[in-house]
């Protein structure tokens, strides 16, 4: 197990050295340093290159001090960020969300905040030269749960009653597993030599695996369970086994590496259900 996490991490560090922007340099003994690709050598020492604004320029050995391959640092006076083009990482923590639980709500029924967890892998390729921009998708695990309490004012003891009793409160209780699939648009911002902003927004697809519901009455003695994504009965949570959620979250990245950030997400296409999430991370 540990040789193929070892091949793992060798495999990512290659495909992220292999993409970052190289440029060719030829520095002159007059001084001058000419950057851009390299379209042509001879064995003699002699090149052409080609520079970003597509001049080309031939130089021979006499005149070439050196000529060596470096890391692009600029282009047409844009500073690149020093990120590969594509980046791998994995992601997990945990999820603070509110999900409503089907039609039979009312306006005395309360929803509350449930804690969850989440945990898989990422993948961001650079839509710009100078790397400011990312696509980013993956394949996240979720673990949501849900609970919610109404009253039943029929079972009250007394009418005068301010406070229903516990033995007329509904209370259910859901949890479901889901694959997540983002499509979403993050920003790189410098804000230092070891500390990136990394700002994102956009949606996500999100199908359900597998859950279960319990729901009590204790005033009228009734007592189910169900799967969460069946959507007969009155009572059914009716989570949504498909739906397509929206994303926001504000991510820091340290030293190219160490990811740590907060979000919120709501799935308007299933109910009332929206959440906060907080994650760490690693950056291969």
């Amino acid at each position: 197990m540990k040789k193929f996490m070892l091949s793992l991490l060798l495999v990512f560090g290659v495909a992220a050295l292999a993409t970052a922007q190289m440029q060719d340099v030829v520095y002159l003994n007059n001084g001058s340093i000419i950057k851009g690709k390299i379209i042509e050598k001879t064995p003699a020492g002699a090149v052409k290159i080609e520079t970003m604004c597509g001049s080309v320029f031939a130089y021979n050995n006499q005149e070439i001090q050196s000529v060596t391959t470096e890391k692009m640092t600029s282009i047409y006076g844009k500073k690149i960020v020093d990120l590969p083009k594509h980046i791998f990482g994995i992601r997990g923590g945990a999820l603070f969300s509110k999900v409503s639980l089907g039609s039979f709500l009312d306006d005395a029924s309360k929803k509350h905040l449930k804690t969850g967890f989440h945990i898989g892998g990422i993948y961001e390729v650079s839509m710009q030269q100078t790397n400011r921009w990312y696509f980013q998708t993956g394949l996240d695990f979720q673990y949501i749960r849900g609970k919610h309490t109404t009253v039943d004012e029929l079972g009250f003891d007394d009418f005068w009653d301010d406070e229903p009793s516990d033995d007329n409160t509904i209370l259910t209780n859901t949890k479901a597993m889901y694959i997540e699939i983002p499509a979403m648009f993050t920003c790189k911002v410098e804000l230092g030599k070891n500390l990136l902003l990394c700002p994102a927004f956009g949606l996500a697809y999100n199908l359900g695996l597998t859950g279960k519901y319990t729901y009590e009455a204790p005033s009228e003695g009734e007592y189910e369970t169900g799967n969460p994504f069946n959507e007969d009965g009155d009572y059914n949570p009716l989570f949504g086994r498909h739906c397509v959620s929206f994303k926001a979250a504000l991510n820091f990245v340290i030293k190219r590496h160490c990811f740590i950030g907060c979000g919120v997400f709501a799935h308007p296409l299933f109910g009332d259900h929206w959440g906060l999430s907080a994650t760490v991370g690693y950056n291969f």
